[in-house]
């Protein structure tokens, strides 16, 4: 069963709660408090924020965590990423399947209810890395007050359902270079085939054991990496061409993939 979780700590977070539940005909389990079904789908409530869960609250083979963002600029986003500190080179099971549904819904709700909002993925970062089920953040941001904004709520709630019903299939792909934000990946995922999971940006120390690591926690594997040439210093792109040969996983840059 795929697995949604949501904090009572964490304002965007029990935003996209409350629009779950208006949304999509969740039940509360007789036996469970604050465990919630719909069809192969579980909701759970949580106290404290999912980036500091040690355990599971109960079984899953996939988890999607609703949750605020924080950023320094405070600009309206609606962001996707896969968890992992990159620096202690400790990742989550990244999933580009969920990854991708969420962020096409988060782009085509933003059309339709015209939202202010930016869409993008973001890079890898946080926790938690240590469960061996794949995790996908979808999160509201950038302040308190669009935390709170429920029609932003809505947006990542409908993302949220289709990160956990999607049945896409694509090509995974390993995305390295570019800043946080990544805009060329976040590109190649809304206008290609390809689905994104773990983003490696320029600004983390690149070395060979983070790549092999991104790769292996990918659910369903790697089939290429894609590169935002221009984000990654002339070592990194010697880095990553040799790790390609020896995994035989063929590179391919942003604007091979855009046209631009």
């Amino acid at each position: 069963m795929k697995m949604i979780l949501a904090s009572e700590a964490d304002k965007a977070s029990a935003n996209i709660f409350a629009q779950l539940i208006k949304l999509y005909d969740f039940k509360e389990l007789d036996d469970q408090k604050n465990v919630y079904a719909y069809r192969n789908v579980s909701l759970a409530k949580i106290p404290h924020h999912p980036s500091e869960m040690k355990i599971l609250p109960f079984e899953a083979e996939e988890i999607i965590v609703a949750s605020r963002h924080v950023s320094e600029s405070g600009k309206p986003s609606l962001t996707v990423h896969a968890p992992g500190d990159l620096e202690k080179g400790e990742l989550a099971i990244a999933s580009p399947r969920a990854m991708k549904a969420a962020l096409l819904e988060l782009a085509r709700s933003r059309e339709e209810m015209g939202l202010g909002y930016e869409v993008s993925l973001e890079a890898t970062h946080h926790g938690p890395t240590k469960f061996e089920v794949p995790i996908t953040f979808v999160e509201i941001g950038s302040s308190p007050e669009e935390w709170a904004d429920e029609e932003a709520g809505v947006a990542a709630a409908r993302a949220i359902m289709a990160a956990a019903t999607s049945s896409i299939k694509s090509p995974n792909a390993l995305c390295l270079g570019g800043p946080h934000y990544a805009p060329r990946h976040t590109e190649v995922t809304l206008r290609s085939d390809i689905a994104v999971g773990h983003v490696l940006p320029r600004y983390v120390n690149y070395n060979e054991e983070l790549i092999f690591s991104a790769v292996r926690r990918t659910f369903g594997g790697v089939d290429l990496f894609v590169l935002d040439w221009k984000g990654l210093s002339a070592d990194q792109r010697q880095l990553i061409k040799s790790v390609s040969e020896r995994l035989g996983i063929k590179a391919v840059r942003t604007s091979e993939l855009l046209r631009t």
